[in-house]
This record gives structure tokens, sequence and C-alpha cells, in this order.
């Protein structure tokens, strides 16, 4: 008995130890974030990142993002919707953590997509299916390119774009960037520099929201 108590008690320090640990490293993160004023520049912002919206009303929102991430592509539809609301009143940026096997060739496609200024539309290819290309039991990311034709792209074009461009500076900077603003996973999003803290539709748009209006 006196050992399953001495077990019980350990386990709760141990918790305990790992809450304390979060919460103090969640301190350090909005300090640290804080420190940088201007959210439409490093770390936040790249001069290659991808973004939508005319921003009038001074609201930067930045997404970090994995093509491959289920959750990425369940907020792709949050997004839309935001954009579709307030595209005029906000910036919305793309950045990229590409942590599965086949991220950095998606992401490439996306990246060669800008070419057409076709991004947007190819993403939200990608997104839809990804459930198709991108099964962990199977994974087959060429069969993206069956589907491209339906963001309107120019096939031929979108290839040799593909094979000429080179991303991995681009990674790299994303990655070094999501490391200093604490970025632990995808979907991870900044709204002027705050980080939203809750996973969901209505978090997002209040967050978005009180950027706007407040």
């Amino acid at each position: 008995m006196k050992n399953k108590k001495l077990v019980f008690f350990t386990l709760v320090i141990v918790v305990a130890a790992f809450v304390a640990a979060i919460t103090v490293y969640k301190i350090i993160t909005k300090n640290s974030l804080a420190a940088y004023k201007d959210t439409n520049n490093a770390p936040f912002v790249r001069e290659n990142s991808y973004s939508f919206g005319e921003n009038k009303a001074n609201v930067v929102i930045v997404e970090y993002m994995d093509p491959q991430c289920p959750p990425c592509k369940i907020f792709n539809s949050v997004v839309n919707d935001i954009l579709k609301q307030y595209y005029k009143d906000v910036k919305f940026v793309v950045r990229y953590l590409a942590n599965h096997d086949n991220s950095a060739y998606v992401i490439k496609i996306l990246e060669a997509s800008r070419a057409q200024n076709k991004y947007k539309q190819t993403l939200d290819i990608v997104f839809k299916y990804q459930e198709e290309w991108a099964d962990p039991l199977n994974p087959r990311p060429e069969l993206i390119w069956q589907y491209l034709p339906k963001a309107g792209l120019d096939m031929e074009k979108l290839k040799k774009d593909f094979l000429s461009i080179d991303i991995s500076q681009m990674l790299e900077q994303d990655y070094e960037d999501a490391t200093t603003l604490g970025v632990q996973g995808t979907p991870t999003f900044f709204v002027n520099g705050k980080e939203l803290e809750t996973l969901s539709y209505q978090a997002f748009f209040d967050l978005v929201e009180k950027e706007i209006f407040e």
C-alpha cells in the first residue's frame, strides 16, 4: 500500500512539474513575442512569404502550416471564411513547417504556382484532396498533379517552374523563425503578434475582430 501511495504522489509531482514547466514556457514565449513590435516584418514575415489581403486595418495574420497536416486542412476553411469577410482589412501570411515526409514536395508545387498567381487556388486543391495523396498508410504525393488543373493552372509551365525553383533556403528560414517565435506545431496562428491559443473557429474570429475593431 505504501508503495502505491509513493507511486501516486510521485506521479502527481511529475504532472504538476510538467504543467508548471508549460506555464513558464508560455509566459516566456509571450514576453519574447512582445519584443517584436513590427509584426509585418521578421521574424513574423519575410519578403518571400506569400500573403493575401489589402490590410487596410493594419492587421497581420501569420499562419505556420504544413500542407500534409490534417488540422491545417480543417483550418483552411476557417482561413477562407476570414479572408472572405475581412479581405480588405487584413494581411494573411503563409509560413511553412515541413514536418511530414512529403511536405517539401507539396510546398514546392505551391511555390511554383505563384508564378501564375494561382497560389490560393492551388492550396485549396492541395487541402481538398489531402486524404488521397497524404494517406498515412500509402502516401502518394504525385497524385496531386491530376487535380491541379482544377486550380486553373497552365500545367506545362507549372512543371517547368517546379523543376527550376529551390525552396530549401525558404524552408530553413521559416524553421528558424518558427523556433524564434516558439512555434511547436501546425497550424499555429499569430494575429498582430498575438498567438491564437485556442484552435477554434470562434476563438480565431474573436481575435481577428478584436484587432480590427478595437
